[in-house]
């Protein structure tokens, strides 16, 4: 598929969280089946900057910031992610977007601050019940890629269902540069009865290109 789209995601933080396959059973689609690190299955909230989208070069001035939740999956042949959901505080790109991407958009307050510190409040999210999470974080020193950055960073491909269809889309970019993060004044924070964030990354900047998703059943 053509690498039509363009955009960059600015001051990418992940925050990755160890969790029974149990508890993720039932918020996937049944045709996908869950990838472990070490035998252990995670999921990721992440937040995000994404700025400037654009088709074939025409770029738009715009800034959303965007949470979302993802685990790993695989397809047949396909590894990937799979989003149990994907937050922007816009009601009208949600429809959009989730038609032409088969994504699970939803229209929630995100708000990222720019100097280092999130907060998302008043998230009405019935399954996943994050309201007014707020905490700070600082940068830290460079990450040493390691296999267990690798799992959750790269081989961007997502694979998703809509209409009894399972997609994929490839998410081109180059080598994810990541940096440890100290969390602190962590408040409201319990997802799926786990109240621990094992580990988290930085990322600066990412400039990503993609195309339309493909059918593949």
């Amino acid at each position: 598929m053509d690498e039509i789209i363009s955009m960059n995601w600015n001051k990418v933080l992940f925050l990755n969280i160890e969790l029974e396959i149990d508890h993720l059973k039932p918020h996937i689609p049944s045709e996908l089946e869950i990838r472990t690190y070490n035998k252990k299955s995670f999921i990721t909230l992440v937040f995000f900057n994404l700025e400037d989208p654009g088709i074939e070069g025409f770029n738009i001035p715009l800034t959303l910031s965007e949470f979302n939740i993802r685990t790993y999956v695989r397809y047949k042949s396909f590894e990937g992610i799979f989003f149990l959901t994907l937050d922007i505080n816009n009601r009208l790109l949600p429809m959009i977007i989730n038609r032409v991407f088969k994504l699970n958009y939803h229209k929630n307050t995100v708000k990222y601050k720019t100097e280092n510190h999130v907060n998302l409040i008043n998230w009405s999210n019935k399954i996943f019940n994050l309201n007014n999470l707020t905490f700070d974080f600082k940068v830290g020193e460079p990450l040493q890629t390691n296999s267990f950055s690798r799992f959750i960073t790269e081989n961007y491909l997502y694979l998703s269902q809509f209409n009894n269809n399972v997609y994929y889309n490839k998410v081109y970019h180059r080598k994810w540069e990541l940096n440890h993060v100290n969390l602190s004044k962590i408040k409201n924070f319990n997802i799926f009865e786990k109240t621990t964030i094992n580990s988290a990354f930085y990322s600066n900047h990412l400039k990503v290109k993609t195309g339309l998703p493909v059918k593949i059943s």
